[in-house]
């Protein structure tokens, strides 16, 4: 099957870390710090092989050798320390102390996540890589609103993870009428229910550690993610179709607890910070490898692959962007995507 991934992506995730990140001094490691362990707590709710996966054994390895050990990150995957939600109240709390995950199922927390579920709200991947660059007037804006609203956690940093697709146990999905009555799993977000209502889905809000069950047993007939969390998940146990719409470029956050970054020595903060975005880069980067091989991978495994015609899906979806973003009161972060003039 011939691959369809959006855009030509150039560079490697190294390029950006080294031009993207310039704090020199916190990058040649801690002078002072407190001499006093810190062993801190990363969850996570995918299992390997993923970006998030990736993001977070990197940070925690360069933290370590950044802080001259006396910084530990432990990495909890597969949703050991709770759901998305759950985890990120654990973090406001400072029980967690980071969470990297979906900003659908942060929009709990900041309504204006919900932005990044709009379907085809990225021209391509440079576009993409623009507006979530951790310089960028759209993440520096993100960044203020978590402190404005006084959250209980940081954003770090963002980063992508791959496309967003639909696979679901009934049949291949082609045109946006196949999608009529289809049982969908959806994050736990308004927004996405009044979209995927407008192509006639049934949508059911469910945590991602319960999809497995909930099509296995009828629940839901499908759900639409990345192609490393599908395969993460094994998810294709239990479904037969995928369809590869490209919907979403997945958003993803790198966020970090208020009160453990306010405990720790500013050396230590500053190092975490810079890890944490050159972190974000390699899940972008990352997610685009994985969603070539996992396709790939599945096809050979059997599964029913394929594509949508996707001019038909956003003829539908691209009108709702401005309503649907001036519901959640993120007109101005619309319009700065949609000005942004990327090459």
């Amino acid at each position: 099957m011939k691959k369809t991934f959006l855009g030509t992506v150039s560079g490697i995730a190294l390029t950006w870390i080294i031009v993207g990140c310039g704090n020199e001094e916190a990058a040649s490691g801690s002078e002072e710090g407190d001499g006093t362990p810190h062993v801190l707590d990363l969850a996570t709710v995918v299992t390997a092989p993923h970006p998030w996966i990736d993001m977070a054994e990197y940070f925690a390895e360069e933290v370590e050798e950044k802080t001259g050990g006396d910084v530990e990150v432990r990495i909890h995957h597969t949703g050991t320390l709770g759901d998305d939600e759950g985890s990120i109240d654990e973090m406001r709390l400072g029980t967690v102390d980071f969470v990297i995950g979906g900003t659908q199922n942060a929009a709990p927390f900041l309504r204006e996540y919900q932005l990044f579920s709009l379907s085809y709200l990225f021209e391509d991947m440079g576009h993409f890589q623009e507006a979530i660059a951790h310089d960028s007037e759209l993440t520096e804006e993100f960044r203020n609103l978590h402190d404005e609203r006084d959250l209980g956690f940081k954003l770090l940093a963002f980063a992508g993870g791959g496309t967003r697709n639909l696979a679901n146990s009934i049949g291949p999905i082609e045109e946006p009428e196949d999608i009529a009555g289809l049982q969908l799993r959806l994050p736990d977000s308004p927004l996405e229910s009044k979209i995927w209502s407008e192509l006639g889905a049934v949508p059911t809000s469910l945590p991602w550690n319960e999809i497995y069950s909930a099509v296995q047993t009828g629940v839901v007939d499908g759900f639409e993610s990345t192609l490393s969390g599908f395969k993460g998940s094994n998810l294709n146990e239990v479904t037969d179709y995928l369809s590869v719409s490209e919907h979403q470029f997945m958003v993803s956050h790198f966020s970090m607890s208020t009160l453990t970054y306010e405990q720790l020595p500013e050396e230590y903060a500053e190092i975490i910070e810079q890890v944490a975005v050159e972190s974000g880069y390699i899940g972008t980067e990352n997610g685009i490898e994985y969603d070539e091989e996992i396709l790939d991978e599945l096809e050979s495994l059997g599964m029913e692959v394929n594509e949508v015609n996707k001019d038909a899906f956003i003829e539908i979806l691209q009108p709702l962007h401005e309503e649907l973003a001036e519901d959640i009161g993120a007109s101005e972060l619309l319009d700065m995507i949609q000005n942004l003039n990327h090459q």
